[in-house]
């Protein structure tokens, strides 16, 4: 994620997303070794220049999503469950401006969450083990809080990382 603020009464912002960790934890099942794997599109996430309007509400949201697939091969016997989860790799942006002011929520959910440095679910879902395995996908939103007097002229950067899990 990349924001920028340059040094002007109206502030404006720019953030690209520049780079996004995916990691990847499976688990092993009896004679065979499950795969997880999570696909990520929709980057990079990018804030247009803020308006008046959104500046006196005090958040900008990106105009296009991220969109997140999970897919399951070779899964055991039983119930398990997969989850995404989702942090910051930095408490801040750079230039004071903290990781928090970045906030995310999944496409199905109208709740915003602050983006942390700490794991955070974005969704987890159960399911029975079969050997084909399964997909499903969901949607994250961003949107980023801007403060007119406290947000300094500088460009605030970023890296987002997602972790997807397994446990039986």
């Amino acid at each position: 994620m990349k924001l920028v603020v340059p040094s002007c009464r109206m502030k404006k912002f720019r953030a690209v997303i520049l780079l996004l960790f995916a990691t990847v934890l499976g688990f092993r099942g009896v004679g065979a070794q499950t795969s997880v794997q999570l696909a990520l599109s929709g980057v990079p996430v990018s804030f247009d220049a803020p308006t008046a309007a959104d500046l006196t509400v005090g958040t900008l949201e990106a105009p296009t999503p991220l969109s997140f697939q999970v897919a399951t091969t070779a899964e055991p016997a039983g119930s398990f469950t997969t989850t995404v989860s989702i942090r910051a790799s930095s408490a801040t942006l750079g230039g004071g401006k903290p990781a928090a002011d970045l906030e995310w929520r999944r496409g199905d959910d109208p709740t915003w969450h602050a983006l942390t440095t700490s794991d955070a679910i974005v969704e987890s879902r159960v399911a029975e083990g079969i050997p084909q395995g399964h997909t499903w996908e969901n949607t994250i939103y961003f949107r980023i809080a801007l403060h007119w007097t406290s947000d300094p002229p500088a460009t605030y950067t970023g890296n987002l990382v997602f972790t997807v899990s397994t446990t039986q």
